[in-house]
């Protein structure tokens, strides 16, 4: 996984808080699953605050990452063939 910086000069993107107090970073992708699958393996960090991916809506197409909490920690899956 990489880090990467989002500017919000350069992508939309709006940050707001669940009822449970999770912060949710919503990301425009107006090129659909073709701007999604350049962000999705990727830690987002946005206004000092990390975010993983989370999923998409292609009617709306928006992406939505879930804010890391502190203390959390990140799990990566991997495929082993046998």
């Amino acid at each position: 996984m990489l880090n990467i910086t989002i500017d919000p000069k350069e992508i939309r993107a709006e940050y707001r808080k669940d009822q449970g107090g999770r912060g949710w970073l919503y990301i425009s992708v107006p090129n659909g699953w073709d701007d999604v699958s350049k962000l999705c393996k990727n830690v987002l960090t946005y206004d000092g605050r990390k975010f993983l991916y989370s999923g998409w809506n292609s009617d709306r197409n928006d992406c939505f990452f879930k804010e890391e909490l502190l203390g959390s920690s990140t799990v990566v899956a991997k495929s082993i063939k046998n």
